[in-house]
């Protein structure tokens, strides 16, 4: 039998992924963070800082000053290239990123809340069968689309000057849409068959976050942070409709074990119902001179095995490592706006939550950006650039090399502020 691969890809797009891995298990799952921590590589578990909203660990919501509030909102661009050993397509697409709010609530509580991405589909497949016994041509057509979001809620409060705890109440909604098609090119009189799934997932899935940091005047700070996602059980609703469109011909027989009649139908192909999202640990640790330099990394764990399986894949452990670094010249400068600029560069690795062909894929990349203060050091405009690559062109897989331009606006404005007039 020959298999042919042909990914399609469609110019414009309402999803941020264009990939064939999204057609198993919940597709792609985001890169988590904004731009600032985007740019250094995602780290942020450690960074607990008064400019920015840190949503990768809900401990840092009390970082904010008091009196301070914040709003974010972001987009992004992708570019994909898509090859096999054989051939090669690419991709474009921009769409809105997130949208998030934090505050303090005095000196030692903060709030946030906000709309992320958790996960996304987007393909277009054909498979392409050739029996060479009995000449028979026939067309497998798959494509997916949908997302998952996070409307996410946390809280965090300050403890000894030095702890910080919070938590968050992640409230995953989405729709995942899989359709799969059947036909036969050159016997247009054999039957035409279908298969449509809507998987809808409403979830709320909790994180608790840890961290700890330690300031030495101007010259020296050290920080470690850390987070626990719970276990979660998924009973999603799932719709799942097979429509055979038989001709008035006789049923036809394409060799001696397959019949196509009403009476063959396609199986459930990635279907999904019931699953768990297992518990997810992170841990990172910071360090560096107060607004000047700062050097982090972070480490995440996630095992997947056993949660979800289909035809050709398999959920398996996942971890990933990200490495990152930001440097501001001078904080203070009077003149020079390139001396308030934050300058940031990192770069990850991480064995994919997948397992496709019996092949667990990969995701590795380096990342670098750039922060513009706007007005004062806490208000910024910052873009983070994304040159990463998973899978392989081995094991019948696609190899993704892809780039991401990352924008996002930081607002801030200070709230409960007694006003005095002379």
């Amino acid at each position: 039998m020959l298999i042919t691969f042909v990914v399609t890809i469609s110019l414009f797009s309402q999803f941020n992924t264009y990939s064939p891995y999204t057609r198993f298990g919940l597709g792609d799952l985001a890169k988590k963070g904004v731009a600032q921590n985007l740019a250094m590589g995602g780290t942020g578990l450690a960074i607990h800082e008064n400019n920015r909203i840190n949503f990768l660990n809900p401990a840092s919501f009390s970082g904010l000053d008091s009196t301070s509030v914040y709003f974010d909102f972001g987009a992004n661009s992708f570019h994909n290239q898509y090859k096999t050993t054989t051939i090669s397509n690419t991709w474009w697409n921009m769409n809105l990123h997130h949208v998030a709010f934090a505050s303090s609530m005095g000196k030692y509580l903060g709030i946030s809340t906000g709309l992320i991405p958790y996960s996304s589909i987007g393909y277009n497949i054909t498979q392409q069968y050739n029996d060479y016994n009995s000449g028979v041509a026939m067309d497998t057509y798959y494509s997916g689309e949908g997302g998952i979001m996070n409307f996410y809620v946390g809280a965090s409060i300050k403890l000894l000057s030095r702890i910080s705890l919070g938590v968050t109440m992640n409230y995953l909604m989405g729709r995942l849409t899989r359709e799969r098609k059947v036909n036969f090119p050159v016997n247009s009189n054999y039957s035409n068959v279908s298969s449509l799934e809507n998987f809808d997932l409403r979830k709320p899935v909790f994180t608790l976050g840890m961290q700890y940091k330690e300031v030495f005047g101007d010259k020296f700070f050290f920080s470690l942070g850390g987070i626990y996602d719970l276990e979660t059980r998924v009973n999603a609703d799932l719709e799942y409709v097979v429509k055979n469109q038989i001709y008035t011909y006789q049923p036809e027989k394409l060799y001696d074990s397959l019949v196509i009649d009403p009476d063959v139908t396609l199986g459930q192909d990635t279907a999904i119902r019931s699953f768990t999202i297992p518990q997810k640990m992170g841990g990172g640790i910071a360090f560096g001179i107060p607004n000047k330099l700062t050097i982090t990394g972070d480490y995440y764990l996630q095992d997947w095995s056993g949660s979800l399986s289909g035809e050709n894949y398999t959920t398996t452990r996942a971890t990933s490592i990200h490495l990152g670094a930001e440097y501001t010249p001078d904080v203070k400068a009077l003149r020079g706006y390139h001396k308030l600029m934050t300058y940031r560069v990192g770069g990850y690795y991480s064995n994919n939550y997948l397992e496709v062909n019996d092949h667990q894929l990969t995701d590795y990349g380096i990342t670098f950006g750039v922060g513009l203060p706007v007005r004062t050091l806490r208000s910024s405009i910052n873009v983070a650039f994304t040159l990463g690559t998973r899978g392989t062109t081995e094991y019948n897989l696609v190899e993704e090399n892809y780039g991401i331009i990352t924008f996002n606006v930081t607002l801030h404005d200070l709230w409960f502020r007694k006003r005095r007039f002379d």
